[in-house]
């Protein structure tokens, strides 16, 4: 039995382009149902549920972005991937308010956007802590990828289960044992008081939105705004009045004035995901706002003063990009004040098995047969290396309690991926009698595990890979051709 493939709606008027893309999209694994307009759009969505949504902007009957708006309001825990050939500095704050998974601009090379769609049905996977339109918090949220409750439930019922099995150890947002998250807990207790700026890094899928969201719950902030910022989602050419805003008249198609994201935060929190991705430019920008409190939107003259925290994540080593002159070092050495390091899912073994009932008596329907995980499966999830992290053990177990029919979910309804790594050696790389082998296939197996060890740390991104190695992207492809390596099971 196979898993069924990602549904995708696409909403376009250009007949050519929906198509293209359709057909690229099926040939991917997607299935794609097309429409011409929003009012299709809305109609699809109120009959089906899609596992993404894929719009243009300019089309009939989102003139004034209502399918957009209400595609988040109705339908939030399904991710929308914006694609436009006309951009504006308005539709772009109102996408990352709303949460939007990305902002594209035509035209948009097949393979970036087979990167969006990818990392957007991942993120749309996480969809336990979503509470609505975000306070900066809708759209995208790693929240309970890491071992979170949901911010809605009452510490009551938070704790109801969670006590025997340790899952409030850390209160009602983190579950974790292990030391590694007992320290990084520590710190987060210790830190959460002051107006400190944090800067979170580990490898995608570790839950770095969930420690910041643990963070400002524990602040005097807590029940001011917390913005989630997703410097991937902004163009370089709309940051600055995406997150200043803007005046009526600043520039062409500012017909109203505009509050920026960092307004929004006065009082509360920034949270910026994925800071390693801003442009040198931008980082200069916002080097400013982190010194001063201050910025000036565009077209004014009068500068806004603001009380934020800032609290910052990224899956990069900002250390070696500050080193390669790619990172600001005056915005490193402010952002990271506080550094706090989260480990891996494969380091972080007495979580292992904590998570995955979690998940399972989350996501369990209520006429599920499935009770449990069999100590064969349990094995398994012990075994395996979670290449993808905390993220990936939730969609195991979602795709498991899917696909059992018995009480305990078997290894035989766990992706064929997992089954097929744990059943591999752990190491077949120079441990072996090097004299049994010639230079060239030691040189190969140690390509392939310094690939391993890259495409696991940076969750398959395989431009950051690349930038680590030193490599053009075009390179890393031809590397990753050479030793056949699939970077999709990273992703997960």
């Amino acid at each position: 039995m196979t898993e069924p493939a990602p549904q995708i709606l696409i909403a376009d008027d250009e007949p050519l382009y929906r198509e293209t893309t359709a057909e690229f999209l099926r040939e991917e694994g997607f299935q794609c149902v097309c429409v011409e307009d929003a009012n299709d759009a809305l109609d699809a969505l109120h009959n089906h549920r899609f596992d993404l949504i894929l719009s243009d902007l300019n089309m009939p009957g989102n003139l004034k972005l209502e399918l957009l708006n209400e595609g988040r309001t109705k339908y939030s825990d399904t991710p929308m991937i914006i694609v436009t050939g006309v951009p504006s500095t308005s539709s772009a704050i109102e996408s990352v308010r709303l949460g939007v998974a990305d902002y594209l601009l035509k035209p948009v090379k097949l393979d970036e956007l087979l990167v969006a769609v990818r990392r957007a049905l991942a993120h749309g996977e996480r969809s336990l802590d979503a509470s609505g339109p975000r306070d900066g918090s809708a759209g995208k949220s790693d929240a309970h990828v890491a071992g979170t409750t949901d911010p809605n439930d009452s510490e009551t019922n938070a704790r109801g289960e969670s006590t025997e099995k340790g899952k409030d150890s850390f209160g009602i947002d983190v579950i974790g044992q292990s030391p590694q998250m007992r320290e990084v807990m520590e710190i987060v207790d210790r830190v959460a008081a002051s107006n400190t700026s944090v800067l979170i890094t580990g490898e995608s899928g570790t839950g770095k939105e969930v420690i910041a969201r643990a963070i400002h719950r524990r602040s005097p902030r807590f029940g001011r705004p917390l913005q989630v910022i997703d410097c991937t989602a902004i163009p370089e050419s709309l940051f600055e009045s995406t997150l200043f805003g803007h005046v009526k008249g600043a520039f062409t198609g500012a017909v109203s004035d505009q509050s920026g994201l960092l307004q929004a935060a006065d009082g509360g929190t920034a949270y910026f995901d994925e800071l390693g991705e801003l442009p040198l430019v931008s980082q200069a920008k916002l080097l400013r706002v982190v010194q001063e409190q201050t910025f000036t939107p565009v077209g004014r003259d009068t500068v806004v003063r603001v009380d934020t925290r800032f609290i910052c994540a990224t899956n990069r080593d900002l250390q070696t990009e500050v080193d390669a002159d790619r990172f600001r070092r005056d915005l490193f050495y402010r952002l990271a004040v506080i550094h706090i390091a989260l480990p891996p899912l494969r380091q972080r073994q007495e979580d292992i098995v904590l998570l995955a009932e979690y998940f399972l008596h989350r996501l369990r329907a209520p006429d599920s047969p499935a009770l449990g995980f069999s100590d064969a499966t349990l094995d398994c999830f012990r075994r395996y290396r979670w290449p993808g992290n905390i993220r990936e053990l939730r969609n195991v177990v979602e795709r498991s309690l899917t696909l059992a029919n018995g009480q305990w979910i078997e290894p035989t309804d766990l992706p064929p991926t997992l089954t097929t790594a744990v059943a591999e050696p752990e190491s077949q790389g120079l441990d072996d009698d090097l004299a049994e082998i010639s230079r060239d296939e030691a040189l190969d197996r140690a390509d392939r595990a310094y690939l391993d060890v890259l495409l696991q740390r940076h969750g398959g991104n395989i431009a950051a890979a690349a930038r680590q190695a030193g490599l053009s992207r075009q390179g890393m492809n031809k590397l990753l051709k050479r030793h056949d390596i699939d970077v999709a099971p990273y992703r997960k």
